[in-house]
């Protein structure tokens, strides 16, 4: 497992220096937290690795390896979507239509969930279990437009999983940390104030498609009422997307128009540096994680328990960073 571990950070970096040096370029614009135009794409070096980690690892058999594939395979259209998208724009309904479908085959696929501490009817579970993949990938494309953010999230949310999570998920959510940690080595801003490669749609949508099968395989053979845990994983996404389109719709603006409004985009324009931001939600990231730990540790009202502490917690923080943005001066709906 270490080897095939190593082999995925290796894969993930050198592919996403490749990609680099490609010059596929991100150009600013009036919404955008760059000023300079930087390479994109590179999360097709998060894709690559996981890939190249899963050929290297000792595959689980059976139902178990060929779910693995699955995501796997329907990580790699969505990669395939977003790349498309970085090259030529897509349209929006076509984009829409693409993801709507690969989220319900790859619910179908990896099986949806039918037990939330009581059972529901399967054809509920699969529409429950398409929509988890489908905001999961879309919340991360959203999010991922502040340097090292996206690994921040994923990465330790990726390691909680894999906690938590028993063969083929295990395996693969410890292969996704260690492809998103070779893709940091260019993204986050570690030595340097800025990344020097963004990830791209080829990135964010890959790395999240990956993400949400594996949490949707554990949520669905898990011990009952897991399923409650999930959100919490990438919870500090997750607010900040449905709580920013919330407030967006309170004040009658368009909800999928480009803006400036997430709450990592206004602590930006507050003036916090990309890195202390990549921070903020690495550290929140890892408090829900252990949130979702240690709620997995418990019977079914625990779970519940800890999943309506962690949306509260959420909606707390995210309010407070709104209310520093309107001191400053700064329209928080723009």
């Amino acid at each position: 497992m270490i080897s095939a571990l190593s082999l995925a950070f290796i894969a993930s970096v050198l592919i996403a220096g490749l990609v680099r040096h490609a010059r596929i370029l991100d150009l600013p614009n009036a919404r955008s937290s760059h000023s300079v135009p930087t390479p994109r794409g590179g999360g097709l070096g998060i894709l690559a690795g996981f890939a190249i980690g899963l050929a290297a690892v000792e595959m689980p058999s059976g139902e178990a390896g060929n779910t693995l594939l699955a995501i796997l395979a329907a990580a790699s259209i969505g990669g395939l979507i977003g790349l498309l998208d970085d090259l030529f724009t897509l349209s929006e309904k076509s984009r829409f239509l693409a993801m709507c479908l690969l989220s319900l085959a790859l619910s179908v696929c990896v099986g949806p969930v039918t037990d939330l501490g009581y059972v529901i009817p399967w054809g509920v579970g699969l529409v429950g279990s398409a929509l988890w993949v489908f905001t999961t990938v879309n919340t991360v494309n959203f999010m991922d437009g502040s340097d090292g953010l996206m690994v921040a999230c994923l990465g330790p949310a990726s390691l909680a999983l894999a906690i938590m999570g028993e063969g083929g998920v295990e395996v693969g959510s410890y292969l996704l940390a260690a492809a998103l940690a070779g893709f940091a080595v260019w993204n986050a801003p570690l030595v340097r104030d800025r990344g020097r490669l963004f990830a791209g749609d080829v990135g964010s949508l890959a790395a999240a498609m990956v993400f949400a099968g594996l949490v949707l395989w554990w949520a669905s053979t898990a011990r009952s009422g897991s399923v409650w845990l999930a959100p919490l994983l990438i919870m500090p996404l997750l607010a900040d997307v449905l709580l920013t389109m919330a407030a967006r719709f309170r004040a009658g603006r368009r909800l999928f128009t480009a803006h400036r409004a997430h709450a990592y985009q206004l602590l930006l324009r507050m003036g916090h540096s990309h890195r202390s931001v990549a921070c903020y939600w690495g550290v929140m990231s890892l408090a829900f994680g252990a949130m979702a730990l240690s709620g997995n540790l418990g019977p079914l009202w625990v779970k519940v328990s800890v999943f309506v502490l962690g949306v509260v917690i959420a909606v707390i923080l995210h309010r407070l960073v709104r209310k520093r943005a309107r001191a400053a001066g700064l329209d928080v709906t723009e």
